[in-house]
This record gives C-alpha cells, structure tokens and sequence, in this order.
C-alpha cells in the first residue's frame, strides 16, 4: 500500500498505485497510471496517458494527443497535433516551419514575431499575388490608366475588392461559367461608385463594410427587389442586402443572378436616388436581360457598349438626365423588345437601324430633344404595342407602315402618339384617330 505522505526523496522505482499526494521531485522513470494530483515539477519522461490535471510547468516533449484544454504556458515543442483550444497567450517566438495541421480554433492575441514563411490564408496564394493576378485581369474590363488612378470608381471598387470585401473571390473562381466571378463582383462595385453609391436612398454600403453590425444595419435600411415581370419566368436568386455586404452580389438589392448559373440577370434601380454617370463596364455582364435605372440624376451618356448585350430584353432608363445621342449600336439588341427612354436630355436622329429589332413592342422616347423624321423602317417592327415620340423635336409625316400596325387596322399598336396638333412648334403630320392615338402636346 502506498505511504499516506510522500517520502523525502523520490523512489527509484515507481509504486504499483498512485500516491494520494504528488511527490516534491519528480520519479525517475514514470509510473504506469496517472498521478491523481499534478507534480509541482515536470517529468522527464511522459506519462502514457494524460494526467487528470494540467500541470503548471511544460512538459519537455509534446503529448502524443492534443490536450482538451488549453495550457496558461505554451510548451517548448510543438505538438504532433492541433490544440482543440488556442492558448491564451502568443508564442514568443516564431516556428521555423510552418505547422502541419492548423489549430482548429484561432488564438485570441496574435504571435510577437512573424513567421519565417509566408502564410497562404485565401486562394492558395500570397495576398501580393492574388492582388496581381485580380489586378492584371481587371486591366482588360476598365481602361488601365483608369483603374489605377486613385480617387475614380474603377480603382475604388479593385480597392475594395482586394483589401475590404469579405468574401474574398479567387482568381480561379468560376462560379459564373461566363467570367471569372471576381469580375462579376467588381463590375458590380464600379456601378456603385460610379452611380454616387452612398447617396442613394436605399441599399447604400455599410458605413464600415468590415463590421458585422453596421453591415446588419444597412442590410435593414435595403428592401429594393429585383422582381419586375418575367415572361420567361426564369428562376432567379435575388434579395435586399446592402451593397458592398460580404454576402453574394447575386443577393443585393436591386440585382438578381440565374439560379442555374449565378451570373447576372437584372439590374432593377427605380426610384432610388441614383446620381453620376452609367459605367460601360456592364457591358461584361453579358447573361444581363434586364438594365433598368430609372427615376434618379443619372447623367452623362448612353455607353454604345451597351448594344453588346445579346440577351438584354429591357432597357430602361426613362426619368434621368442623360443627354447625347442614341448610340446606334442599341439597335444591334436583337432580343430587346423595351427601350424605355423617355423624360431625358437625348438629342440626334432616330436611325434607321431600328427596323431591324425584330420583337421590339415598347419605344417610349417621349420628351427628349430628339430631331429629324420618324423612320419609315419602323413598320417593320411588327411587334410594337406601345409608341411614343411626343415632346420632341420632330418632324414629317408619321410612316404609314406604322399606322397600318395600329389596332383599329388589324395590327397589335394600341398607343402611338407625337406632336400632332397643327400648331405645335415642331409638327408631325400624324392624323386622329386613324393613325395617332392622340397629341398629348
């Protein structure tokens, strides 16, 4: 049976059963079962199993399992294994050698020195070459000279994408199989910047894009859907998060992504506040069907970039300050069949090319400063439902190939009007009701 208080000097040999109290120097060699209390000095050797308590100096050598608890004093060595726990305090040196295995939780004060090797935390990659590889991409989406000039939208949104977004997009990710998904999330970034994002009404950015609370704040202060008519009924993600959130782009108010690709589908701004110029770098969000952003201060001019969409069905953008012409390059929009750009500044000629978009249905260009004659190739738009060209500067005939596609003759235009009264300053000779539904100038 074991002594009731521990000897004087250690034993050379240890006992079968533990001693009720630890011994003052440590055994020799250790003993086959756990002390039921903690020695005030370290073994030599480990024990094989772990002790029931931890004790208050490292042991020389790593356990061979990870302890359940972090120690209050980090050990010498390494352990074979990651630590369920951080410990509390840093190492005071670094490791020469990355670990093998990462900790499975995080410590809570980071490490006095750095690391000998650089840490590869997101991508797989070192953050100088993710930002390299992002950065030389991007040259080819905004004008290089222009993406790197501090202060304009396009270097505000690499900024941002490179060193604030949470979301960390990788280079190789091709999460929307058209673009790489970085691009995707910056075009995004540049419409916000360029659209005087943070004066909008809605859905602004968070006054601190790295603070999960001011995030949540603004996320509440966003309810701007993306749900327009869908006559294809396409299945969509969308939702009412603050822009600039670490969640999707797809999940932003106002945007919506294809559910079978996560690419772009809709751009749906009405009424939101929006200021500043349009970016022609959408032109690369070319899974885009629906560009509306209307009912704001959006000024400058049409990009002619903006006829590359091949799927782009409605274009909206009435109730702004745009001035300039429009681009001809519009009329290269095959599947368009809205272009909504009435209450602007637009001047130049309606041209020809317009009689080439075959399911066109809605052209309201009312109140521009538009010149010039209707083109009589718009009687090929045997589609149109809906034309308006009042509050212009317009003159001529109206085509007779657009009155025969009047609904009182059989065809499917049930409003059509223009300045047709005689004495307006600008007259379009235009008769009513056989051809014009009315002359509301």
């Amino acid at each position: 049976m074991p002594s009731s208080q521990p000897s004087a000097t250690p034993s050379l040999l240890p006992s079968t059963q533990p001693s009720n109290h630890p011994s003052m120097k440590p055994s020799v060699t250790p003993s086959s079962s756990p002390s039921a209390a903690p020695s005030a000095e370290p073994s030599i050797l480990p024990s094989g199993e772990p002790s029931v308590q931890p004790t208050f100096v490292p042991s020389v050598l790593p356990s061979s399992q990870p302890s359940s608890a972090p120690s209050f004093v980090p050990s010498l060595l390494p352990s074979s294994k990651p630590s369920l726990h951080p410990s509390g305090e840093p190492s005071s040196w670094p490791s020469s050698e990355p670990t093998v295995i990462p900790s499975i939780a995080p410590t809570d004060i980071p490490s006095t020195f750095p690391s000998m090797l650089p840490t590869f935390e997101n991508c797989d990659m070192s953050k100088e070459q993710r930002r390299f590889e992002i950065t030389e991409a991007l040259k080819t989406v905004s004008d290089p000279v222009v993406l790197l000039t501090p202060g304009t939208p396009q270097n505000k949104a690499l900024e941002w994408l490179l060193e604030e977004d949470k979301a960390v997009l990788c280079p190789d990710d091709f999460s929307c199989p058209r673009y790489p998904a970085f691009v995707q999330r910056y075009v995004m970034a540049v419409f916000y910047f360029s659209t005087d994002g943070g004066t909008w009404n809605e859905c602004n950015a968070a006054s601190d894009v790295c603070d999960p609370l001011e995030v949540a704040k603004a996320n509440d202060n966003c309810t701007v859907l993306a749900n327009g008519i869908d006559v294809f009924r396409i299945d969509v993600t969308q939702g009412t998060d603050s822009w600039l959130s670490p969640s999707s782009e797809c999940l932003w108010g106002g945007l919506a992504c294809r559910n079978d690709t996560l690419c772009m589908d809709r751009i749906e701004l009405e009424d939101d506040g929006l200021g500043g110029t349009l970016p022609f770098e959408v032109q690369n969000l070319t899974e885009l069907r629906y560009l509306i952003v209307e009912e704001g201060t959006t000024s400058g001019t049409i990009p002619s970039e903006y006829g590359t969409f091949r799927t782009l069905h409605i274009l909206d953008l009435n109730f702004n300050t745009l001035t300039g012409t429009i681009p001809v390059e519009i009329y290269d929009l095959q599947l368009l069949f809205q272009l909504d750009l009435n209450d602007n500044f637009l001047t130049g000629t309606i041209a020809t090319e317009i009689g080439t978009i075959q399911f066109l249905q809605f052209i309201q260009v009312e109140v521009n400063r538009l010149s010039g004659t209707i083109p009589e190739e718009m009687g090929n738009n045997s589609f149109l439902r809906v034309v308006e060209f009042f509050g212009n500067q317009l003159t001529g005939d109206m085509p007779q190939g657009l009155c025969d596609l009047r609904n009182n003759t059989g065809g499917s235009i049930f409003r059509l009007t223009a300045d047709c009264d005689a004495g307006d300053a600008f007259f379009v000779n235009c008769s009513v009701p056989d051809c014009c539904t009315d002359c509301p100038f």
